[in-house]
């Protein structure tokens, strides 16, 4: 190396210690993304030729259970938007850090506002149909520096696909960090503030977190019975109550199971 060379390497390298130049920095990695629906459901993803990126994801429940389900944040961040779109319906935009940032769009609910920190599995709001839709569905986008780009989910891309009912994926946003445990209830269940006492309200139909379970009083219709109680919060009356696991609709007599098959623990 020459002499000019050399100077002009210990120069770089000065102004490089002093802060006096900025050097790029390699791209933060990507956060371990997961489905923004609860642990356990099966939805079908498309695209359509309306989205401004091929890469905009469409989902619902093949089933007809859309509306209603809750919205749950793909990966942990900051909220940096909670607002009221004419187009976009009732949204939220949570920022990861790294120039990575995720969007959730016409939801008929939002439980966040700008500034909270949420974990992921934190519940945003419930899906809906606010905005530009024609019916109930949840929009999602992974940006990184504001570019959107191909969804991954649980650690692979999601394919592109133009209609639904092409490609379906699982969540595994099973691990809020919350206590909170996605359960299916096929019946709006009645809410007590101790196993079998005192009616208090109503879980509703659907999805609901539950937090962990009791053995108690014996719930049976027909031959279907169950002796486990779930401590939950109400949709209808107050926090900390208990329903039945009789109401759950994927598990058997005298099981008390979230939507991914693990026992709920004891409380």
């Amino acid at each position: 190396m020459n002499l000019k060379r050399i100077l002009t390497s210990l120069v770089l390298t000065t102004l490089v210690a002093t802060g006096l130049i900025a050097v790029p920095t390699t791209a933060m990695a990507a956060p371990g993304f997961q489905m923004p629906i609860p642990c356990g459901l099966r939805w079908t993803t498309a695209s359509h030729s309306g989205h401004a990126s091929q890469w905009m994801i469409d989902m619902v429940d093949p089933g007809g259970h859309t509306r209603g389900t809750p919205v749950l944040a793909s990966a942990g961040g900051t909220v940096s938007a909670s607002l009221l779109s004419s187009t976009g319906g009732n949204m939220v935009v949570i920022d990861h850090g790294g120039g990575w940032q995720t969007r959730y769009l016409h939801m008929d609910r939002r439980d966040v506002a700008v500034g909270n920190t949420v974990g992921q599995g934190t519940q945003l709001g419930i899906v809906g149909s606010t905005g530009d839709s024609t019916g109930p569905h949840l929009h999602f986008e992974q940006k990184l520096n504001g570019v959107v780009q191909q969804a991954w989910f649980n650690g692979h891309a999601v394919p592109l696909t133009w209609s639904y009912n092409q490609h379906y994926e699982t969540s595994a946003n099973c691990g809020a960090g919350d206590g909170k445990f996605w359960v299916d209830t096929f019946a709006n269940a009645p809410g007590y503030s101790t196993p079998g006492g005192t009616q208090t309200g109503t879980l509703n139909k659907g999805t609901n977190y539950v937090f962990c379970r009791v053995w108690g009083p014996e719930v049976r219709v027909g031959t279907a019975f169950n002796h486990w109680w779930l401590k939950t919060d109400l949709d209808v009356g107050p926090a900390n109550q208990w329903v039945s696991a009789y109401y759950l609709s994927r598990w058997g007599n005298d099981e008390a199971k979230d939507n991914s098959g693990r026992d709920i623990p004891a409380c």
